[in-house]
């Protein structure tokens, strides 16, 4: 079926605002605010009848913008539409430099972008109840690291002050006892859903037989993959999580060191230098490779960074072949 018509969704927390833009006259009309609720999402549908759009010809297109989206995307998925929830930075980057910004033009944009990339849009569908279980998990394990470091770093400022209370480290001291019980409960949560699931346990047993790739890394990797179905492209992955060194050169007197983006998830991308960081340490082929490249000069950094690459395309050659981790395995194609 060839959709006539562009839904363009600008949606936030309490509201959205809707636009469609029209194959047939190249133009776009946008409707007033809709409570973002299912009462909201009826009368985004009607509102779109009344304007003789059919709304089963119809793509609706968002932005990942958190949980806001969420239920206007189960919503128009259980009426069987086509639904799409791109990157915000994909759509802004299609437009170009704009200082004009409104819930108006910003859904009229969408919509246009949806028009514009319809052949590279693909069809939303939810996630499996427990990829979206561990993620919640492995969200709440972050927060409460965080929570943890901020609590050492004040024991220690408190542990320098000249004039002490006991019972104030005390109470930070039992924060911290109490923080690394959560973490370690969550971390145990988090392999026991996966162990309920042979199909998914195969896999994540293949990527964490990886020396340096432990248990989080592979959880992380499951979810990022939709349980290891999806976005199996090692160099996607890795200019997604920003570790692909980028080049940064102009004419003949502008040169600096290549260096990796630091945009993309942040947890992940920390969890690959650490286990960067532990494969030179007890990987042979990994360490010989760490040793040779810093003795040519390069900066230790940016091969730890190279070797997280290297890491990445491994997790992703064994996904796709169902093996576990061979040390005497050697690509024929390395891009290193």
């Amino acid at each position: 079926m060839e959709s006539k018509y562009f839904v363009g969704i600008d949606i936030s927390s309490d509201y959205f605002t809707a636009s469609f833009y029209s194959k047939e006259d190249k133009k776009s009309h946008t409707f007033s605010d809709f409570a973002n609720s299912e009462k909201g999402f009826l009368s985004l549908l009607k509102e779109l009848s009344l304007a003789s759009v059919n709304v089963e010809e119809s793509i609706y297109c968002m932005e990942a913008t958190g949980v806001y989206g969420e239920h206007l995307a189960h919503f128009l998925y259980k009426k069987g539409y086509f639904v799409c929830v791109e990157n915000p930075l994909k759509v802004k980057r299609s437009f170009g430099i704009s200082n004009k910004k409104s819930d108006a033009i910003d859904s009229k944009r969408i919509a246009e972008y949806a028009y514009r990339f319809m052949d590279e849009l693909r069809n939303w569908k939810p996630k499996p109840q427990i990829v979206e279980e561990i993620r919640m998990f492995l969200t709440q394990r972050e927060q409460i690291i965080k929570q943890k470091v901020a609590n050492i770093n004040s024991k220690k400022a408190l542990e320098r002050k000249y004039q002490q209370s006991p019972e104030a480290i005390k109470n930070i001291k039992d924060m911290i006892v109490i923080q690394v019980k959560l973490i370690k409960n969550i971390e145990k949560i988090i392999i026991d859903l996966i162990k309920a699931n042979p199909e998914y346990m195969q896999t994540y047993s293949n990527i964490i037989s990886i020396p340096g790739i432990g248990n989080i890394i592979g959880a992380h990797i499951l979810v990022m993959t939709n349980g290891f179905s999806e976005h199996l492209n090692y160099k996607e992955l890795a200019s997604y999580l920003g570790i692909v060194p980028e080049i940064y050169e102009s004419g003949t007197s502008v040169r600096r060191r290549s260096s990796s983006s630091g945009l993309g998830p942040g947890t992940l991308r920390k969890l690959l230098y650490l286990a960067s960081m532990t494969s030179r340490l007890h990987n042979k082929s990994m360490k010989e490779y760490f040793l040779r490249k810093v003795a040519n000069g390069k900066s230790k950094k940016l091969v730890l960074n190279n070797i997280g690459n290297k890491l990445l395309k491994l997790i992703v050659a064994l996904i796709k072949s169902g093996n576990s981790y061979n040390e005497n395995f050697r690509s024929i194609n390395s891009v290193f």
